[in-house]
């Protein structure tokens, strides 16, 4: 069975280890594997915290899964959006991800959630559309960045 509590500043350094051997995501961010300290990772991380957000690690009988984070209630539409969802890498291709979401959308009490993809990320977009997200639109920014804006209706 699979648990969650909130981060806590002793998970840092596990994640920053996870972050370091997740190759798109630090390309996505534009860091290096060298950069990923706990201190950094922190640092990072308190980017969000002007959001109505929750980070949670996610565990079982056998040790850490995951993490997560998500917003309640978006600057863009007030609604909730899935921020991020990475898996420990030996873990990957488990079905864990889309569990970790599945009990996400269990916590938010809102009809739909929504998720943001960078254009580039096919497998991100794919196991997003595996878990039932469906594209509502495409974002372009002021940069030239493309982000696909993706919704799932949470079923009654």
């Amino acid at each position: 069975m699979i648990q969650a509590r909130r981060l806590q500043e002793k998970d840092l350094p596990v994640l920053s280890k996870w972050f370091e051997q997740s190759e798109e995501w630090l390309k996505e961010e534009g860091l290096l594997a060298v950069e990923m300290s706990p201190s950094r990772l922190k640092l990072w991380m308190s980017l969000y915290d002007r959001y109505d957000g929750e980070w949670l690690v996610w565990f079982n009988a056998d040790g850490f899964i995951g993490f997560s984070q998500h917003i309640l209630h978006a600057p863009s539409n007030a609604k909730p959006w899935i921020g991020m969802v990475m898996i420990a890498p030996e873990r990957r291709k488990q079905g864990w991800g889309k569990e970790i979401l599945e009990e996400i959308l269990r916590r938010v009490d809102y009809p739909i959630v929504f998720a943001g993809c960078p254009y580039e990320r096919i497998g991100w977009i794919q196991f997003l559309g595996k878990s039932g997200f469906e594209q509502i639109g495409l974002d372009v920014l002021d940069n030239g960045r493309k982000y696909l804006k993706m919704a799932k209706p949470i079923e009654e």
